[in-house]
């Protein structure tokens, strides 16, 4: 019995191991071929959305100037054409045509990006010749036609490659002689998009200069109030007011204290939770880090406004709800910038001290910390800043402080005092940053 249970124990660790090296091995071909597969056929659909994306961002440019009388929702200006199935096959085939042109008659967006270009085979020169172009655009619709079977088949070398006598490889950095921008194809493709998409964002925001100097004498009210700001109630509240501007000045100073001591508070601990090189040793790290960045990222994607209207709603308007949404914002964007830090640390400290025989805990107080300490105090200084000027917004939807009085005067119509807050607001901003401008330089 003990010798049964013993062949079978040996053949269960033999089936096993082999199992696990066939596993590996299989890991390692599929790595292989997805690094090879991936330049081809993730940088062709590049181009292809690429040349979608010029044609219906032309399209879109039309339609919103050829309807003047819209009004701003995406529903009514990101509409599609209205064409036949037809249509579609042909918009379908032009897009593809366009994109497999690219690929062959110069260096491609999609190519660029993944660092490669095509190259006679042999390593006979460093130019492909044009007939070899042409019969690399014919032999790429064949390939295209068979759903990309050649290149899933034979990723390293694709039979439409090897018809056309060119290879896919490494682009040389630095390599080739220097050219005109408007001589690169890769260039001129990328110089398109761009002025498309600036069309396109001109149109969708229906900017029109024209109105800068046709309605230039709309806002002169406006501006001569600016222009004679109204300190008489800089210490003494307004009779519509509780604070005065001093008052509100003070608040606001203090929400923006507040939120950044207690924010650093907590970001100062999460940040090394945040650092790959501290935390993501394994599984359990790796979850934790994954966790922590997903905070920050969630928390420093929502503006502080937005924040500071909830809050409003929920203790009520006043400096409390703005300077907890300053908190929170606070938190993310210094833990981010915190945990960036700390991953670029010199590691030499590190090791020495992992060497001596220290915990976690240790390492990180003796090692990292005194390199992390004096840019996290000038984060610290700079994200004060910040909420300062973020102060006054939050006040717009209820955050108190010197922006709900900005916004009370000017909903009213005193130009004046608004005048009068914006001139205080801008020295005490100027005084304060630099003197932290100044702390910074000496701290760093």
């Amino acid at each position: 019995m003990k010798e049964w249970l013993f062949l079978v124990r040996r053949r269960f660790r033999s089936w096993a191991t082999s199992l696990l090296t066939w596993l590996h091995g299989a890991y390692v071909a599929f790595s292989q071929w997805v690094r090879l597969v991936r330049p081809r056929l993730i940088s062709f659909l590049f181009d292809w959305i690429a040349w979608v994306y010029l044609l219906y961002a032309g399209f879109s440019v039309h339609h919103i100037r050829t309807s003047p009388t819209l009004i701003w929702r995406p529903e009514e200006k990101f509409v599609l054409p209205e064409l036949s199935p037809t249509g579609w096959i042909v918009v379908l085939l032009v897009t593809i045509e366009l994109a497999l042109f690219v690929r062959s008659f110069g260096v491609s967006l999609g190519q660029r990006a993944f660092g490669v270009s095509l190259a006679p085979a042999g390593g006979s020169g460093t130019r492909v010749a044009f007939p070899r172009r042409v019969l690399h655009f014919l032999a790429s619709h064949l390939a295209l036609a068979s759903l990309g079977l050649p290149v899933l088949v034979n990723p390293e070398r694709p039979w439409h490659e090897r018809v056309a006598g060119v290879v896919l490889v490494p682009r040389a950095r630095g390599a080739s002689r220097y050219r005109p921008w408007w001589t690169s194809a890769y260039a001129l493709t990328a110089a398109v998009l761009i002025g498309v998409t600036v069309a396109l964002g001109w149109a969708v925001t229906d900017i029109q200069l024209g109105a800068l100097v046709r309605d230039v004498g709309k806002p002169a009210r406006l501006w001569r109030g600016l222009s004679r700001p109204d300190l008489s109630y800089f210490f003494t509240p307004h009779p519509m007011e509780t604070d005065s501007i001093f008052g509100a000045l003070v608040k606001s100073l203090f929400m923006a204290l507040l939120a950044t001591v207690l924010g650093a508070a907590i970001a100062f601990p999460l940040s090394f939770l945040g650092a790959r090189n501290i935390t993501a040793t394994g599984p359990v790290g790796r979850l934790v880090y994954a966790l922590t960045r997903g905070f920050f990222n969630v928390f420093r994607s929502i503006e502080s406004i937005f924040w500071a209207s909830i809050f409003a709603i929920w203790v009520g308007f006043g400096a409390f709800a703005g300077t907890i949404a300053l908190f929170l914002h606070t938190i993310a964007a210094l833990g981010k910038l915190y945990s960036e830090q700390v991953e670029h640390i010199d590691p030499g400290p590190v090791e020495a001290a992992t060497a001596a025989g220290g915990n976690r805990l240790q390492v990180i107080k003796q090692a990292v910390i005194p390199q992390v300490l004096p840019p996290f105090l000038a984060f610290t200084l700079y994200r004060w800043d910040i909420n300062l000027r973020m102060a006054t917004v939050v006040g717009f939807v209820g955050g108190g402080g010197i922006g709900l009085l900005l916004k009370n005067f000017k909903d009213g119509g005193e130009w004046t005092q608004v005048g009068a807050v914006i001139v205080t607001f801008a020295v005490t901003v100027w005084l304060l940053d630099f003197v932290s401008g100044w702390v910074r330089e000496r701290i760093v």
